[in-house]
């Protein structure tokens, strides 16, 4: 009891010492500290004299880097000769209290034969055991271990162990993302995290002999300025870790969204214009990250140079003069060129696209030391113009030239408007890229889009306007205001130094301007509205801008990541398109006989059905009609005549990406908002839904769904959305009181910052001349859809379509809505009270 009480108060002065302000590589130095005093003194209890045990730090321990809840590695080392009763009784004395205390401890007791031995087959181990130090016993043993650990593991092995120490960080990269932008990054084992660094010093150690980061400066390999930006990256990720630490209440080294928020609020992080406090924090969190992740990438490549096996030369020889490529890398051969022919430096990246080469660390170097070559009048150059073209177009894949032009720092100095957005964060689950590798992820989904839609872009009149417009499509983000409107205006800027027609100028204006328009009224319009189409043909103009605009939105969505794109959003995408299309290629267009096409499915169905004439059939209304497929017909005449047996019958369908989930039933008041409410009570978040009312009263609704957790399609408990959908309209079952267990209550959390969405309601009566459209703008929560289409039944409101989308978090549900008496909504009084209560009921 005495050792876990002293324990926990040199844990609780280690907690006072970080709440006053202890935050950085002294906090670990103290903790550390504290804990070799506690086992120095546990050892001296065992007994006097040598006892033949050493008592040895591992890892972050061994370095003196133990943070507040990290495990505390330990070796318990003992000569052949100790055995049985007397381990046991020191493994007792050590480790219990520790273990009492509640501390992670990673421990192993060996001799120095088992430690080399075990090491053998355990690259963890070696690693583990370069950081080994001596807290207590035998300095003899521990001597032993040392000089046995560096005959078998260091000495004439310098190349075995930087064999392992590459699939070491390959598998890294594969379990923690290749790039340090994750939307919760570890900063312990991704990319430019902890363990990028420690990686590289245990490289140096075994290859150089170099222990410090001072070592390698002083070697050559780096200069002043990289020491200095790496040692203020690592400190900022301790201060940074601690905090984790002491937040999260136990070993955790991961961002998670709410620990960002925590962090950003704590350490005074305040928005600026256009951008969360969380989001400067974040893009300062990025920058160190990358920092780390470019500055250790570079060592690897000098090692690899060093001592590594090379690259065959089939690749090798001269690009032209000043550029070569020797042992498969891209070089810049004769500096003193620069000066005069300053495009080599842009040369450098479009060979790296054109052979698919990487360039070497040396020339990327002078590459980032030269950017003063990249003047206005370089910038402003119809050669660099063709060049940065030439390397966005013939790419097979552009991002590796563009990273290397990013990681440089040459693409901010050829586009200075890029340069406040590199590593700036977007604090919501949709982006899983800061803003500056988005764009550079957008211009490699075009190059996708080339191979899958060969024909779309086959009609394009300019390549150059598409792939610039994808790099510069966000180029408006992190200011204050619409940043599609801010972007189009720096765009022409943009474009007039890259020697674009006046055409090509508007082409590209447009696009930024409207870069989201497709996704949105794909997402939020009734596409068999025929008004909507021919209004988004007359915005869009010509069929050129309608190809690119369609390229265009495909790949922003996708390269925003998987919560902002999935076939279905394509496939709406693709109908959209291919309405669009025919009236921009026509000069007049003629409409369809729907009133035909109605009778013409009358007449099919009642064949099928055999004994019901086409006329009898006159309560299916013309719209429904044209919905829907001949044998979706007659299936849902089918389940009309079961109804007598359930309220409801309700068949959902597997679409892969998504799901639907088909309701019939008879008409009653607030029908839809007790469907939409036990579809969200059982966890399924609605996309659309088709509702349709017979003459006879019968319902037939078709809701697209998809799931807020990931479960399958089988694991989902479609008995229980039956059952649950057949006690609500039977008035037995209290959504709203079960709903409320299940709103999101995170914009109540004290001292968190969260991007606010104000809650509006727009009544639209000017889009189609059928129905009036209500759009509610409000933040997500599983209640929402049902407090809305309630409030909508109270108003006795007939509700034909509805479209939900969301948008960096922000719902946005459209209606198309009738009054009871089938007739648009209208009366400025009725409309205000109307909003107030949409208002009302989303808030």
């Amino acid at each position: 009891m005495k050792h876990k009480q002293e324990i926990q108060a040199s844990r609780e002065t280690l907690q006072k010492l970080w709440e006053g302000g202890v935050s950085g590589l002294k906090l670990l130095e103290d903790h550390t500290a504290a804990i070799d005093s506690f086992l120095a003194a546990r050892f001296a209890e065992l007994s006097e004299g040598d006892l033949g045990l050493t008592l040895v730090a591992l890892g972050g321990y061994g370095r003196r880097e133990l943070f507040p809840f990290s495990d505390i590695d330990l070796l318990l080392l003992h000569s052949p000769r100790v055995k049985g009763a007397a381990l046991e009784k020191a493994t007792e004395a050590i480790l219990y209290p520790l273990w009492d205390a509640g501390l992670e401890v990673g421990h192993s007791v060996r001799t120095v034969s088992q430690c080399i031995k075990d090491g053998k087959h355990d690259f963890h181990l070696q690693i583990a055991m370069l950081d080994a130090r001596k807290i207590a016993g035998s300095e003899k043993l521990f001597v032993d271990l040392a000089a046995k650990y560096k005959r078998k593991f260091i000495d004439g092995r310098r190349k075995d162990f930087l064999k392992n120490m590459q699939a070491e960080r390959e598998n890294r990269a594969r379990q923690f993302g290749g790039h340090s932008f994750q939307l919760e990054p570890s900063i312990k084992e991704g990319r430019g995290g902890f363990r990028d660094i420690q990686s590289m010093l245990w490289t140096a150690r075994v290859v150089y002999g170099l222990k410090k980061l001072s070592d390698i400066e002083e070697s050559g390999i780096f200069r002043a300025a990289d020491r200095e930006a790496l040692e203020d990256s690592f400190n900022t990720l301790v201060m940074i870790r601690n905090r984790l630490h002491y937040l999260s209440g136990r070993k955790n080294d991961q961002l998670f969204f709410e620990h960002q928020e925590e962090i950003a609020t704590a350490l005074g992080y305040r928005a600026t214009s256009g951008k969360l406090g969380v989001e400067v924090f974040m893009q300062e969190v990025y920058g160190h990250l990358q920092n780390i992740a470019i500055t250790t990438d570079l060592f690897f490549e000098h090692i690899h140079e060093t001592i590594g096996p090379g690259r065959a030369g089939q690749d090798d020889g001269e690009l032209e003069k000043g550029l070569a490529v020797i042992h498969g890398r891209i070089h810049l051969t004769d500096l003193k060129l620069l000066p005069e022919k300053p495009h080599l430096l842009l040369k450098t990246f479009r060979h790296r696209a054109r052979t698919g080469l990487p360039i070497h660390f040396q020339t990327r170097q002078v590459i980032s030391l030269n950017l003063d070559l990249v003047n206005d009048s370089f910038r402003s150059s119809r050669r660099a113009a063709a060049l940065f073209f030439e390397l966005l177009v013939a790419a097979a894949d552009p991002l590796p030239p563009l990273s290397a032009m990013l990681e440089t720092g040459f693409l901010s100095a050829f586009i200075p408007e890029f340069g406040s957005l590199e590593s700036l964060a977007q604090h919501d689950v949709f982006h899983v890229y800061t803003v500056d590798r988005h764009l550079l992820q957008t211009v490699r989904e075009l190059r996708i889009l080339a191979d899958e839609q060969k024909r779309v872009f086959t009609e394009l009149r300019s390549f150059n306007v598409l792939y610039l417009a994808g790099l510069l499509h966000d180029i408006g983000k992190g200011r204050d205001g619409d940043h599609e409107k801010i972007g189009a205006e720096i765009s022409l800027a943009v474009g007039k130094r890259l020697s674009l027609s006046e055409e090509e100028l508007s082409d590209l204006e447009f696009l930024i301007r409207n870069h989201l328009y497709l996704s949105h009224v794909a997402q939020r319009r009734d596409l068999e509205d025929e008004e909507v189409v021919f209004q988004c043909a007359e915005l869009i103009g010509n069929r050129d801008r309608l190809n690119m605009l369609y390229l265009l939105s495909i790949a922003d969505a996708r390269a925003t990541g998987p919560k902002a794109w999935s076939e279905w959003k394509g496939a709406l995408l693709q109908e959209l398109y291919l309405r669009v299309a025919p009236v921009l290629d026509q000069s007049e267009i003629v409409d369809p006989d729907l009133e035909q096409a109605a009778r013409w499915m009358r007449g099919q169905v009642s064949e099928i059905i055999n004994d019901t004439s086409p006329e009898e059939l006159a309560f299916l209304p013309d719209d429904y009609l044209l919905g829907f497929t001949v044998q979706e017909v007659v299936g849902h005449l089918g389940m009309r005549q079961k109804l007598e047996e359930n309220k409801a019958l309700v068949m959902p369908a597997d679409h892969a990406d998504h799901w639907s989930v088909l309701v019939v039933s008879c008409d009653r008041s607030g029908f839809l908002s007790r469907i939409c409410g036990t579809l969200a009570l059982n966890n399924l978040s609605v996309l659309s839904a088709r509702i349709n009312t017979w003459g006879d009263g019968t319902i037939i609704d078709v809701l697209e769904v998809k799931p807020v957790f990931r479960n399958t399609f089988r694991e989902q408990d479609w008995q229980a959305l039956d059952r649950d959908i057949n006690l609500a309209l039977e008035n037995r079952l209290g959504l709203a009181h079960r709903l409320a267990t299940k709103k999101i209550t995170r914009r109540s959390e004290p001292g968190l910052e969260h991007r606010q969405y104000s809650t509006n309601v727009k009544v639209n009566n000017d889009v189609s001349s059928k129905y009036t459209l209500i759009e509610v703008f409000a933040e997500d929560q599983p209640s929402l859809l049902y407090n809305i289409t309630r409030t909508m039944a109270d108003f006795d409101l007939n509700i034909a379509k509805a479209m939900i989308s969301t948008r960096e978090g922000q719902l946005i549900d459209v209606f198309y809505v009738l009054d009871a008496n089938g007739d648009k909504l209208s009366g400025a009084s009725y409309l205000d009270e109307l909003r107030q209560a949409l208002l009302f009921a989303s808030s």
